[in-house]
C-alpha cells in the first residue's frame, strides 16, 4: 500500500525537478552565448524560480494600461493647450485694438484641439486583434528569475548575476532578459 502511495509521488518530484533543468539548461545556454558563438562560463545557477506566468488576458491588460496611461497624457497636453489659446483670446479681446484676425486664428485652433482630443477619446489600443478568438487563459510568457555564478573572463574572477528571464509557455525559447536590480 505504501508503493502504491509512493509513486505518484515519486513521479511528481522529478517531474518538478525536469522543468527546472530544462530552465536551467536554457538559461545556460543564453548566458554562455554571443552573438551565435557559445562560450563555457562554467555557468551554475544558484536560484531558479518562476516567479509568473503572463496569460493573454494579463497581456491584454498590460497593452491597454499603458495606451490608456499615454492616451491620459496626451489628453492632459492638449487640455493645456486649449487653455492657453483661451488666455490669448482673452488677453486679444482685451487690448487696446482687438484683432479679430489673432482672435478667429486662436478659435481655429482650439476648434483643431478639440477634434483631436475626441479623435483621442475614441481611440482604442492596437495590437488587440491578435488575440481575438482565443482563450484568456492561454500563457504568453513564462518570467522565470534566475541567480546564477558565471566565470568573468575579463576579469578572471567569479559574478553572481540575477535576471529575469521571458521564456515560452513550453520553455524552449527565451524571448528577453532582464537584470534585476
Amino acid at each position: 500500500m505504501k508503493r502504491v502511495l509512493l509513486l505518484p509521488l515519486f513521479a511528481l518530484l522529478l517531474s518538478c525537478g525536469g522543468t527546472t533543468s530544462k530552465y536551467e539548461k536554457l538559461i545556460a545556454d543564453v548566458v554562455q552565448t554571443d552573438k551565435g558563438v557559445k562560450i563555457d562560463l562554467n555557468f551554475k545557477a544558484d536560484k531558479l524560480e518562476e516567479i509568473r506566468q503572463v496569460s493573454i488576458a494579463d497581456s491584454i491588460k498590460i497593452i491597454t494600461d499603458s495606451f490608456n496611461a499615454e492616451k491620459d497624457k496626451q489628453l492632459a497636453s492638449l487640455d493645456k493647450t486649449i487653455s492657453v489659446f483661451n488666455a490669448n483670446i482673452e488677453k486679444a479681446k482685451a487690448a487696446s485694438r482687438p484683432s479679430q484676425v489673432m482672435i478667429d486664428s486662436y478659435q481655429s485652433s482650439i476648434d483643431k484641439t478639440n477634434k483631436q482630443i475626441d479623435a483621442l477619446r475614441k481611440s482604442i489600443p492596437e495590437g488587440l486583434a491578435k488575440y481575438e478568438n482565443r482563450d484568456a487563459n492561454d500563457i504568453l510568457v513564462i518570467v522565470v528569475r534566475c541567480t546564477y555564478t558565471i566565470d568573468e573572463a575579463i576579469a578572471n574572477k567569479r559574478a553572481t548575476e540575477t535576471f529575469d528571464f521571458f521564456l515560452s509557455p513550453d520553455g524552449t525559447i527565451c524571448y528577453s532578459q532582464k537584470r534585476v536590480k
